[in-house]
């Protein structure tokens, strides 16, 4: 199914449909309004504009009209210039009417079918969005309110709900699209809240699309869908090539000698890391404000035993007070060194630390072996590996 995807994707972009007339009737509650403007979205390259338009008013009421041969998303603004003054998105339909009206600076979208479709899905994914919001901004209340040793518990807590409720709220969504596939007003508005690949999956099975040599291109939503993915995967590209880039500067600093630095340690004295030459060590940048930093404790803590005497590890605190930085090294009896690394300090600059946690073995000699960034699985089949065979 993926392969017949990326063949459609790609003819879409070498064919061309006719264009039909979208018109916009708008009214604006403000007398002193002269003129609007608009950027209408490139057809076939989601994420690209048009140049602005400028849009006459006259005594509050309005008009555009322009032709179009797949959905493209518009930016109106009041005020010339650039993405700071636009009043909100709105949705270009070929073929179809939108009636527009701006009260009090909010955009009322009403017209043809296709708009009173797009309000229902509107009206039924905010009641699903509010419920999650609503529980979400009472779960930040209870951790605002909660003491500070109890905050790191909690805030694991919220985390874990909120990855079962955010599935459900997803699902709900995915259900609703499933069976409004035939509604072209609920898929473009779903567009922004749902798995646009998924929907285009739906999308080219119904009705057995994937047949049709036209698809996507002979279905306006459907065209419309393909410029997203294709956006999608050129930004996945981009994302990509920027984390080879970041991958390219660890696997860098391999081999190199790990800059020195000498911090306070727990009990109050001066720790320098070259002191503790002759032996594996693992810098953990990490803090008690991290979810993840504290749900990879047990596994630190299993590993540290497993390998016992065979590594140290040194954890460096970062962005936290001295006495929230100590309440967590009681309260999860961490039992290796640490040290405490005020905001003065140049060491997370030093090792080029972009995110939390981050571990760097270190090697006997004071060498950087490797850098893992975040709570990842293959830091402890690292330690396995370099451990387990001696």
């Amino acid at each position: 199914m993926k392969t017949r995807i990326m063949i459609l994707l790609l003819a879409a972009s070498t064919s061309i449909n006719a264009q039909k007339p979208i018109k916009i009737v708008g009214t604006i509650d403000d007398p002193s309004t002269t003129h609007l403007y608009i950027q209408v979205g490139k057809e076939g390259s989601y994420g690209l504009y048009n140049p602005e338009q400028e849009i006459e008013v006259k005594n509050g009421k309005f008009q555009f009209q322009t032709k179009l041969s797949q959905v493209v998303p518009a930016w109106l603004k009041r005020e010339s210039g650039d993405e700071a003054h636009v009043m909100a998105t709105i949705y270009l339909v070929p073929s179809e009417r939108l009636n527009l009206t701006i009260k009090s600076g909010k955009c009322i979208c009403a017209g043809s079918k296709v708009y009173k479709e797009m309000n229902e899905a509107e009206q039924f994914y905010s009641e699903k969005r509010e419920l999650f919001d609503s529980w979400y901004d009472s779960a930040l209340a209870r951790y605002y309110s909660a003491s500070e040793t109890d905050k790191p518990t909690i805030n694991q807590e919220i985390t874990d709900s909120a990855e079962i409720k955010y599935g459900a709220l997803t699902k709900a969504v995915a259900d609703y699209r499933k069976q409004n596939l035939a509604s072209d007003g609920v898929l473009i508005y779903l567009s922004d809240h749902d798995d646009v690949e998924m929907m285009y999956s739906d999308l080219l099975a119904k009705d057995d699309n994937s047949s049709n040599p036209d698809f996507p291109q002979s279905h306006r939503v459907g065209a419309y869908l393909s410029s997203r993915i294709k956006h999608i995967i050129a930004m996945r590209r981009y994302e990509e090539q920027q984390d080879s880039i970041e991958q390219a500067k660890l696997d860098a600093m391999r081999g190199t000698p790990a800059p020195d630095f000498t911090l306070t340690d727990i009990t109050g004295n001066p720790l320098t890391l070259s002191s503790l030459r002759g032996k594996y060590v693992i810098l953990d940048f990490w803090g008690s404000w991290c979810g993840w930093c504290i749900k990879g404790i047990p596994d630190m803590k299993k590993y540290y035993e497993k390998y016992a005497g065979k590594f140290e590890i040194l954890g460096i605190d970062c962005r936290d007070t001295e006495e929230k930085w100590k309440a967590a090294v009681a309260k999860y009896e961490l039992p290796w060194l640490h040290v405490y690394n005020p905001a003065s300090s140049s060491v997370c600059t030093d090792f080029d630390i972009t995110g939390y946690p981050t571990k760097i073995v270190i090697d006997p000699d004071g060498n950087i072996a490797k850098v893992i960034i975040g709570e990842d699985p293959a830091f402890y089949t690292y330690l396995d590996e370099l451990f387990g065979k001696e």
